[in-house]
């Protein structure tokens, strides 16, 4: 952090210090001001954007993230962003097609098919079968019987008591690391649509929430697609695809 920075009125160094060993290899710290007495708010650029966290002094008197105050934050941004872009948009964009005109008037009663007695069809059905029951399969074979199976083989008898058997326990397998472990972890905060652009607001632990659209990079992870229908983010990360959906509906902001 420049000593401009560091000097500035409304900077809170103390804040940047507890934030510094949590923020992710190559991000860096461009600001900070304080919210009030207890809550600070810092901005850091990480691949050519910033997000804003927000610290806030804990019971003890230190700074620490406060991680739902920080995904608030990033979806008052989406909102303002939504507002700046349905300023610019065409009159009537977004309203509902005119309602339909109603269908046709159905047939009178008179004109369509009396269903069928069911009673009635079930004896001309047997009647025109010609034996007691059509629907029982005929020519059906009687199942053959199964042969017998070959008697169990003689397990070895057990060691005597006190001796170690000669061959040597097999060792557990050793866990494949996970090749897509942090795309397994991210979790998907809010969802928005301005024309042909979408934009979700994504977190992980121990990572700055971000607001990302397809094509953009979120730590080891890429973002291959951003559904808003269907409030999905997918992610592919050591070639595994990972599909992320939103649970949380009350987060979705949108254009007005």
């Amino acid at each position: 952090m420049s000593p401009a920075l560091a000097n500035a009125p409304s900077a809170v160094p103390d804040a940047e210090l507890a934030l510094q060993p949590l923020l992710p290899p190559g991000s860096r710290i461009l600001r900070s001001r304080r919210l009030s007495n207890t809550e600070a708010e810092v901005w850091v650029e990480f691949r050519g954007g910033s997000s804003p966290v927000i610290m806030r002094l804990n019971a003890a008197g230190r700074w620490e993230q406060d991680l739902n105050a920080t995904l608030a934050r990033g979806a008052s941004q989406l909102q303002a962003l939504a507002r700046q872009q349905a300023a610019g948009l065409p009159a009537g964009f977004g309203q509902t097609a005119p309602d339909q005109p109603p269908p046709a008037s159905l047939p009178p009663a008179s004109s369509l098919i009396r269903p069928a007695d069911r009673e009635q069809e079930t004896q001309r059905a047997l009647s025109g079968a010609g034996r007691a029951d059509p629907f029982v399969p005929q020519n059906v074979r009687a199942p053959e019987p199964l042969p017998d199976l070959p008697p169990l083989p003689e397990l070895p008898p057990p060691p005597p008591e006190g001796e170690v058997p000669t061959a040597g326990a097999t060792p557990p397998p050793t866990p494949t690391p996970d090749p897509a472990a942090f795309a397994r972890s991210v979790q998907v905060s809010g969802f928005i649509q301005i024309g042909g652009e979408s934009f979700a607001l994504i977190s992980a632990p121990a990572t700055i929430p971000a607001v990302v659209q397809t094509g953009q990079d979120y730590q080891t992870a890429q973002v291959a697609r951003v559904s808003v229908p269907e409030r999905q983010v997918v992610l592919l990360e050591g070639g595994e695809t990972v599909v992320k959906t939103m649970q949380d509906t009350t987060v979705i902001v949108g254009a007005p």
